[in-house]
């Protein structure tokens, strides 16, 4: 299959996006489309004695990370990330990568790919470590404000990414809040808590702390892009203040030195733990296509990391599983499940729901 990367998004672009396309082409049969200025590229790939099945797609424009994500699309129709989009778009790719403007990408993706049909609103995820291994976290600042219906499609699509793309049997899943009663949290924390709540077939947890969600109590964690965001930079902040005080400790003294030189492996495994370039992106959830987006610092081996996570999601069809348990739960929000009903006219029921049940129209 073919995974398109946008070769001109990161800081450190183009050669991060031609290392990391090239080593994930070599560790597998998957073929690359780098994007972007095919000149300054085929001179990155020269360098590259063996490079695997990469290709080159010409775009004569970049969006930079300070430019307006709105206007940008607008106006620089032949930027390489838009390139990339149209080759999912007309199937010639079947994911596109992109370590540039967060922004940008959410916007062309929305116009280039469309929403997954019945998703009002897409949600970026990240797969965090936790310590039972990992959970994954949406919104993380696609939108800042949500209904209670927007964070239950993310909880369905936050299940359907976690149990096909990452292996997990039963996620189990948990609305991010400032305590675990039930009574937590505004009007719209309870509304969620009631929806997930009479899904039966979603494994919903109930209301989680940031705590419990890192000691790994959930497999899939929901809230707004503005609290999402929020605790993903203070934890990133958190992570790098943490980091440097250790750092200086272990060069105030020779001892300190010893010490350091002697945990030099359990430091290695732990950076490594925490390093989201281990991971495999932030997929850009409810778009009609796959869309993988990784930090602009990203390394090559994030960049690898993120095309072999785009291929899984494309190979296990995320976005049609997506669209079923989105029909899921428009099931439970007109009423075709009831425990107090019997088993057949409940089964009646369910089939009346599978043929009435039409997608939502997206929300602006």
């Amino acid at each position: 299959m073919r995974i398109a990367v946008d070769a001109m998004g990161s800081d450190a672009a183009p050669d991060v996006e031609v290392a990391g396309a090239v080593a994930a082409s070599l560790q597998s049969d998957t073929e690359v489309l780098l994007v972007g200025d095919e000149a300054v590229l085929q001179e990155k790939l020269e360098a590259f004695p063996k490079r695997g099945a990469v290709s080159l797609v010409h775009a004569s424009e970049a969006i930079g990370m300070n430019e307006s994500p709105v206007m940008a699309v607008r106006r620089k129709k032949d930027a390489s990330l838009l390139v990339a989009m149209r080759l999912v778009n007309e199937g010639e790719a079947g994911a596109v990568v992109s370590a540039g403007n967060t922004g940008a990408v959410m916007v062309a993706a929305r116009t280039v790919l469309g929403p997954i049909p019945g998703v009002s609103r897409s949600a970026i995820s990240q797969t965090l470590p936790t310590a039972q291994g990992s959970v994954v976290l949406l919104d993380l600042g696609a939108n800042v404000d949500c209904t209670a219906r927007q964070l239950s499609e993310f909880a369905e699509m936050g299940i359907a990414y976690s149990h096909y793309t990452l292996g997990v049997e039963e996620p189990r899943v948990g609305l991010l809040n400032i305590g675990e009663e039930d009574v937590k949290g505004g009007q719209v924390a309870k509304g969620v808590h009631q929806s997930l709540s009479a899904s039966p077939h979603m494994n919903f947890v109930g209301n989680i702390e940031p705590s419990g969600m890192l000691q790994g109590e959930a497999d899939v964690v929901v809230c707004d892009g503005f609290i999402g965001n929020l605790f993903l930079k203070t934890s990133e902040a958190v992570a790098a203040f943490m980091g440097s005080m250790i750092r200086e400790q272990f060069e105030s003294s020779s001892r300190n030195k010893l010490g350091a030189l002697l945990a030099k492996k359990a430091l290695k495994e732990l950076k490594a733990k925490v390093d989201p370039n281990e991971y495999p992106g932030a997929p850009l959830l409810g778009v009609n296509g796959i869309v993988i987006i990784i930090h602009g610092s990203a390394t090559s081996r994030g960049v690898a990391n993120a095309i072999r996570g785009a291929r899984v999601a494309f190979e296990h069809k995320l976005n049609e599983h997506i669209a079923e348990n989105i029909q899921e739960l428009r099931k439970v929000e007109r009423g075709c499940y009831s425990a107090e009903r019997s088993e057949k006219t409940q089964d009646a029921e369910e089939k009346d729901c599978e043929a009435t049940a039409a997608p939502a129209e997206p929300q602006e």
